[in-house]
């Protein structure tokens, strides 16, 4: 009798195993599998969230600006080779730069490019060129590439990590 219960035990924990398994395996294949129109759309809102970065940028507006970022999950590795380990950090490095700049006699991303990981993942890659003058006056040119990793886990498209480069 005992033998029936542990067969009977083993048949039903290997049906419960078989049908997580395929429940498992269908929640993988939906994920991986994306209609075009739905990456379309998605490109187009982490675009969207990009040029909104941007604007806050050209603007001056640093709370704007700022709220682009995911404060509890971005890190940054630098363009020097220095890693940013929280946005904490990045404010700290960056807002006195923000603060520095009067305004951009021109900035542009050129190329852009978007690549959808999945319905919740975007990674954005850009070469830009800036003209900008400084609070001092002074005029400066810069120019390089970034990558940008964006996440929409709160049901807005936030940034969780920035790479960038300066050309020489």
């Amino acid at each position: 009798m005992r033998s029936m219960m542990t067969f009977a035990s083993h048949v039903q924990i290997r049906r419960i195993a078989i049908v997580l398994a395929f429940a498992a395996a269908g929640c993988v294949s939906g994920q991986m599998q994306m209609s075009p129109q739905q990456e379309d759309v998605i490109k187009s809102e982490v675009e969207m969230a990009f040029e909104g970065l941007v604007n806050a940028t050209k603007s001056g507006d640093h709370d704007l600006y700022f709220s682009y970022f995911d404060t509890g999950t971005f890190t940054a590795l630098t363009s020097s080779g220095s890693t940013l380990p929280s946005f904490d950090a990045f404010k700290l490095t960056y807002e006195p730069q923000l603060r520095a700049v009067e305004a951009y006699n021109s900035l542009s991303f050129e190329p852009l490019h978007i690549r959808v990981i999945d319905a919740h993942n975007a990674i954005l890659v850009n070469e830009y060129v800036a003209d900008v003058v400084l609070t001092s006056g002074e005029t400066v040119s810069a120019a390089g590439a970034g990558a940008q990793f964006w996440s929409k886990r709160s049901g807005t498209w936030k940034l969780v990590h920035i790479s960038d480069a300066v050309k020489p």
